[in-house]
């Protein structure tokens, strides 16, 4: 069952579905815009111009397509997060953010969930342009990521707390799912 967070208020929040999307998508925006242009060092595969569909899109379609737990969006922007900590220069760009986070939600579901499709259903949902380059973007990202793929319980309970607040300063409350159900009893 999925963990909840306790704010100030005494009121318990789930992010999922609809508030999730909308987080990891603003996440996303922003880690687009606040830095300064540098010459990025992500190699210049994962570039592909850019991209028609909007990211917040792109996550709905990647939420509504994968089957897959709602930690693996927030387990992907740890290792997105990953990839910029490890060289200053990574850095996501509207030109490569769609086939970065869709490579980070591809290791996260292999890491995390029980239940996996193959390759190359991934990679018709990501919309690459077949299996071979979905195998290439995982083998580059792992690299990248040093096969560090294990997110602690606190490193994800940071990340989605971060996504939580954020959400609250931007969204009506009508968008979360309220919960009465204590962090320790959720667990």
């Amino acid at each position: 069952m999925e963990k909840t967070i306790n704010f100030e208020n005494e009121e318990y929040i789930r992010l999922s579905g609809k508030a999730l999307v909308s987080a990891v998508a603003a996440a996303l925006q922003r880690a687009c815009t606040d830095k300064e242009p540098v010459e990025s060092t992500i190699p210049k595969c994962f570039y592909g111009g850019k991209q028609s569909i909007s990211i917040e899109s792109y996550v709905q379609r990647l939420y509504k397509y994968m089957d897959c737990s709602d930690g693996v969006f927030i387990t992907a922007l740890v290792y997105l997060d990953r990839l910029e900590i490890a060289n200053r220069n990574n850095r996501l760009t509207p030109e490569n953010v769609h086939r970065l986070f869709a490579t980070a939600v591809l290791l996260a579901v292999k890491y995390q969930d029980d239940k996996i499709f193959d390759n190359s259903y991934y990679a018709m949902v990501f919309g690459f342009s077949n299996l071979a380059e979905a195998n290439h973007y995982e083998a580059t990202m792992l690299c990248f990521l040093d096969f560090r793929m294990n997110v602690s319980e606190k490193e994800y309970l940071l990340y989605k707390t971060h996504l939580i607040q954020s959400l609250v300063q931007t969204l009506p409350q009508s968008e979360f799912v309220l919960s009465s159900v204590p962090v320790a009893s959720a667990a």
